[in-house]
């Protein structure tokens, strides 16, 4: 399935009730603070700053138990994306859900850092106890930033620009 995060969002991601936790949540440029989603929300992030309410490593710390967790074009920055992974499997409550995105295919950029891309296998491997209901990628084109259906080629997706959508839910 190939479409953009926010038709992936409107259709799949279907976030239990609750404790909500926004990863990565300062607020730069034109950023959309996610916090206001949500009724009962905490946003996290590694520097203080517009739309932090917690500085907290998660590679090597978790800050609470929460309903559902955001982790929206934040693994590419960590250096160690499993140890987050595992901190947030830990962070989620019985049955709490996961919204995660991630660049598949992406120009190098910054805050702190920028690391790795991901396909959808490689985030399914890093959180090992999600029950994921819905996987996408989501092709942008690179001078608009326009969400463009996938273009084949040889029978196989091509993107100039992508990202991983995946959602789940703890087992």
């Amino acid at each position: 399935m190939i479409d953009g995060p926010g038709v992936f969002e409107c259709a799949y991601v279907r976030p239990k009730l609750g404790p909500t936790l926004i990863v990565g949540s300062q607020l730069y440029g034109n950023k959309l603070d996610r916090r206001r989603l949500h009724a009962d929300c905490t946003g996290v992030d590694m520097t203080a700053g517009p739309g932090v309410d917690v500085v907290a490593d998660l590679e090597l710390e978790t800050v609470g138990m929460f309903a559902h967790i955001e982790c929206m074009s934040v693994l590419e920055h960590c250096r160690r994306p499993w140890l987050m992974a595992a901190n947030l499997e830990k962070m989620l409550d019985p049955c709490g859900t996961i919204y995660v995105t991630a660049p598949f295919v992406w120009r190098v950029h910054g805050y702190p850092d920028d690391y790795w891309r991901f396909t959808i296998n490689g985030i399914k491997s890093l959180f090992t106890r999600i029950d994921w209901k819905a996987e996408s990628y989501a092709s942008r084109d690179l001078h608009t930033g326009d969400f463009l259906p996938c273009v084949k080629v040889d029978d196989l997706p091509h993107f100039g620009r992508s990202e991983v959508c995946l959602f789940g839910v703890l087992e």
